[in-house]
């Protein structure tokens, strides 16, 4: 049986972009197992950049961000 997907389109331009992206990394990580992905995606520079929200090192930097752009144009982005 397959799980379902969490894919959230993240606009890093709005002023909530950061608290929302904390939100949905708590989400994941008491809930990740119930669902094959958890994804945010946002454009950066005319790219679609997505962040993993299941791993552990993309949920700590959430947590350590200043900013949600950042966290999109950092290493664990894809």
């Amino acid at each position: 049986m397959s799980r379902a997907d969490i894919v959230d389109p993240h606009g890093t331009h709005l002023a909530d972009a950061l608290p929302k992206l904390r939100g949905l990394a708590e989400y994941a990580q008491a809930h990740g197992d119930a669902f094959g992905r958890i994804e945010a995606v946002a454009e950066i520079d005319g790219q679609l950049r997505v962040l993993d929200l299941k791993n552990d090192v993309v949920r700590a930097g959430v947590h350590a961000a200043q900013d949600a752009e950042s966290l999109y144009k950092a290493a664990p982005a894809y």
